[in-house]
């Protein structure tokens, strides 16, 4: 039931996060399911994240939905995005 509310409250963001990973599938991204969140990598979100940050930033996440530049960057920031995935579910559309 808490991981259900938790699905719901984060919502909003999550369907921001959808909307960018959808823009980036139709321009080469690759998505995968990790742990209950689904993440995207490549196309046009990954070049946008490493333009936006100067590859400072290896991932963002948006809700349920974490955006990375590369699987490896996905990989070595995961356990940092899923502290702002529960920071989402706990905050909702506060959060950002």
């Amino acid at each position: 039931m808490r991981q259900t509310l938790g699905l719901i409250w984060a919502g909003p963001n999550t369907l921001m996060g959808l909307v960018v990973g959808a823009l980036a599938i139709l321009t080469g991204s690759r998505a995968q399911v990790h742990t209950g969140v689904l993440e995207f990598h490549g196309g046009l979100a990954g070049w946008l994240l490493e333009k936006a940050t100067q590859g400072q930033i290896f991932a963002v996440t948006l809700g349920h939905i974490v955006i990375g530049l590369t699987p490896a960057a996905l990989d070595r920031s995961r356990d940092h995005e899923r502290v702002h995935v529960r920071q989402y579910e706990r905050w909702g559309p506060f959060f950002l």
